[in-house]
């Protein structure tokens, strides 16, 4: 520390110890503050000072070459601090705190040196003793920030901040804005008056002019696409005009032009025929600049914009997590609301919603630069309806439903017209009220919002007959004529039934199910009527008295069907010999007339078989009728056939008159031939037995069946034009070893007369 004590000498007053040749000095501080001054906080003490009385600070750059010196003589700052320390030459007066400017040099210096020095000579360049600090280093950096792009009053408004030491000696400040999709300078302004950032001088304390470092600048949209890589920088520049002399900060791209432009429909509604409503998305960066968001209504049919309204964007999230590269995607949803005129849309034209975002907010952004996006097209064609009721009643068709139409824009009147095979027999207008769940299933559909109605359309239900059907028309003419659009209803049955037990019994027939009609409104008689399919000739009828049974379950069914849920019935009866051994049509009838006749509406069953397994005689009208001994089967002395045997039954044209000779049995026919003796002759399988039927038919053209054909009992077999028909019956199905038994009365051949009467009943 100080030397020796003991030679001492007393100099201005201070007593200090002239044995110590040290030098020593601290900068305690030393910063470049906001205006380009370094600011120093120090001391300097040494012997050598005494017979110097100058004192200076010395300012070096890098290269040691001399920036700027500061006489601070007479400045001395009390330091006894130091003289507590070093018993040296005005140690306790070696203290400086000075500012020195260092402006007009930061541009190209990285770091300075400060020196303090004591000299004799009052420029301070002789008989000196200097004291060199640590080098001082000068931020070089060339800091900034974009804070904000955007596009005001259709202009683009750039704010930010550029800091930095090497802005010294360059007084002229541009903002210059490039598009290196072209490669050319869009244009450039001066900033004329920096804007106070306190903040940067807070954050970066060491570069000159960091307090004024801010700015906002605006640029003319001409000549600007934002869908180009556009590039801001900023410039300090020597020259007036930023050409010469400059240092330059580049952004972030200000736009990449490279954007992403998605969008979707969500919905289109329709639905309540006064406004169209629509939402969805449309992402794309370049509305952060282009950010007046316009939504178009355009008739891609009548190539023309219909109507456009300005939107404002709300969150969407899911698309947000959908396209994380595109910035402005969670903000980019939007509801329009377009309120119609009845002039706006027409039938049959295809729409599209355009999206777009526009530097302006005229009109419908068109005038600005501008991003479009055409979204998913919709054309005024459709339309829909359903019947959620029908019922037939005395007065008329209750009818209850929905029926919407885009048509229905210009065809405002709205009719129920109810069809009878074809035929109009009435109409309603209704005047449609509010279904939302229709609004809510068909939103695109004109006016699906007011779309239900539930009227009673009135006519006498006896008037339908076939098939019934209901139009649902919107037309421009008040009493349902006119440019009509027309939907059809399903065709409904206006007469309809079910046979549902026909049970045939030995003695009895039960038939019973139900039978609705329109046509019943005014025939109060119901008949069962049993008609041969093979005549086509009424056997039998009989009134059905057990009626309107209760039919809950046609009721929902069958409702479109006047008395449906009451149109059940049975009947039960001794079975007639008339129907015995026939295929028959039952047909249901409802009749105005006691007897079962007059006007009527009639249902017909299948073909019903009544005991077609059973037995029957060939002629039927006759029956079993009268047989002479050698006509029957068996022995009979007196007789002249051979062991006087007769292997048949005769059926004599006398005793059993008529032409026709009916099947006996139901079976196949597997035989037909001609053979002396036996003349042209028939031969069917039942299964069991074969029947063989000859000798009364004298030519092939007098058979009516075929072989294979497959027959029922009472069929005809053929015309019988000789004195009689034979009839054979044999358990063997071979027929020519049969054959060789016709003499035999071994029991080949069988007796027709038993079996035909023991299988009259089964």
């Amino acid at each position: 520390m100080a030397g020796s004590q003991t030679n001492s000498t007393v100099l201005n007053n201070s007593t200090y110890n002239q044995n110590d040749h040290g030098n020593y000095a601290y900068l305690d501080h030393a910063a470049l503050d906001n205006e380009g001054q370094l600011n120093v906080v120090g001391w300097h003490a040494t012997n050598e000072a005494a017979n110097r009385p100058y004192h200076y600070l010395i300012v070096l750059n890098q290269n040691r070459q001399e920036i700027i010196r500061k006489n601070i003589t007479g400045q001395n700052v009390a330091r006894p601090d130091v003289q507590a320390v070093y018993d040296v030459y005005s140690a306790g007066q070696s203290g400086f705190a000075a500012r020195l400017n260092l402006s007009g040099s930061l541009k190209d210096t990285n770091s300075v040196t400060v020196i303090s020095r004591y000299a004799g000579d009052v420029g301070g360049n002789f008989n000196y003793i200097d004291y060199w600090f640590a080098p001082v280093i000068i931020d070089q950096t060339n800091r900034g920030w974009l804070e904000n792009a955007s596009v005001k009053n259709n202009r683009l408004e750039l704010s930010g901040w550029n800091a930095t030491n090497r802005a010294a000696g360059r007084p002229y400040h541009y903002v210059i804005l490039l598009d290196r999709t072209t490669g050319r300078e869009i244009g450039r302004q001066l900033v004329t008056a920096g804007i106070e950032r306190p903040d940067l001088v807070r954050a970066y304390p060491g570069v000159a002019g960091a307090g004024q470092a801010g700015f906002v600048v605006h640029f003319n949209l001409t000549g600007i696409d934002f869908n180009h890589q556009l590039q801001v920088l900023s410039r300090y520049a020597g020259d007036p005009a930023g050409n010469a002399n400059y240092v330059d900060f580049y952004y972030q791209p200000l736009t990449t032009g490279n954007y992403t432009n998605l969008g979707w429909l969500d919905s289109v509604n329709l639905s309540d025929g006064k406004h169209l409503l629509v939402n969805g998305w449309h992402a794309d960066d370049v509305s952060r600049f282009e950010n007046q968001h316009f939504i178009i209504l355009f008739d891609d049919t009548a190539n023309r914009q219909v109507a456009a309204v300005r939107v404002t964007n709300i969150d969407r999230p899911d698309v947000q997590r959908a396209y994380q590269n595109i910035v402005t995607a969670g903000r980019s949803g939007f509801n329009a609301d377009f309120a119609l005129t009845a002039d706006q849309l027409c039938v049959g034209h295809t729409y599209s919603i355009v999206s777009r975002y526009s530097t302006s907010s005229d009109g419908n952004g068109g005038t600005g630069q501008c991003t479009d996006i055409w979204l998913k097209a919709f054309t005024l064609n459709q339309q829909n309806c359903y019947l959620d009721s029908i019922k037939m009643q005395q007065d008329g068709l209750q009818v209850a439903g929905w029926m919407t139409s885009d048509y229905s824009l210009d065809r405002p009147y709205a009719f129920i017209i109810v069809l009878a095979d074809g035929r109009e027999i009435a109409r309603k207008a209704v005047n449609l009220k509010p279904r939302p769940d229709v609004a809510k299933a068909s939103p695109t559909m004109f006016n699906s919002l007011n779309s239900g109605f539930e009227t009673t359309v009135n006519f006498n239900p006896a008037i339908v007959t076939g098939k019934l059907q209901v139009i649902l028309r919107f037309t421009n003419d008040p009493v349902g004529n006119g440019d009509a659009s027309d939907q059809y209803s399903s065709s409904y049955a206006s007469n309809d039934g079910w046979f549902e037990h026909i049970d045939v019994s030995p003695k009895v027939i039960y038939v019973s199910g139900w039978h609705a009609s329109d046509q019943s409104a005014n025939k109060p008689y119901q008949y069962l009527i049993f008609i041969d399919t093979r005549t086509g000739r009424e056997l039998y009828r009989q009134r059905v008295l057990d009626i309107n049974r209760e039919r809950g379950d046609l009721a929902s069914r069958r409702p479109y069907i006047l008395n449906s849920d009451h149109s059940g019935y049975q009947l039960g009866f001794n079975l007639p010999a008339s129907l015995d051994h026939h295929t028959v049509r039952i047909i249901h009838r409802f009749t105005d007339d006691i007897n079962g006749n007059g006007n009527y509406v009639d249902l017909t069953s299948e073909p019903v078989k009544i005991h077609d397994d059973r037995w029957a005689w060939p002629f039927p009208a006759i029956g079993r009728g009268r047989f002479d001994f050698d006509q029957l089967f068996g022995v009979h002395p007196g007789n002249r056939r051979i062991n006087s045997f007769h292997d048949g039954l005769d059926f004599g044209a006398y005793d059993h008159p008529g032409s026709t000779v009916q099947a006996i049995h139901s079976g196949t026919i597997v035989r037909i031939g001609y053979a002396k003796g036996l003349e042209h002759y028939v031969v069917e399988d039942t299964g069991e037995y074969l029947i063989i039927y000859q000798e009364g038919f004298l030519s092939p053209n007098n058979i009516a069946v075929r072989v294979g054909q497959k027959i029922n009992v009472g069929d005809p077999i053929g015309i019988r034009n000789n004195d009689h028909v034979h009839i054979g019956i044999t358990r063997q199905h071979n027929f020519w070893l049969a054959e060789g038994s016709a003499y035999s009365n071994d029991g080949t051949w069988l007796d027709p007369l038993v079996i035909i009467s023991n299988g009259l009943n089964g």
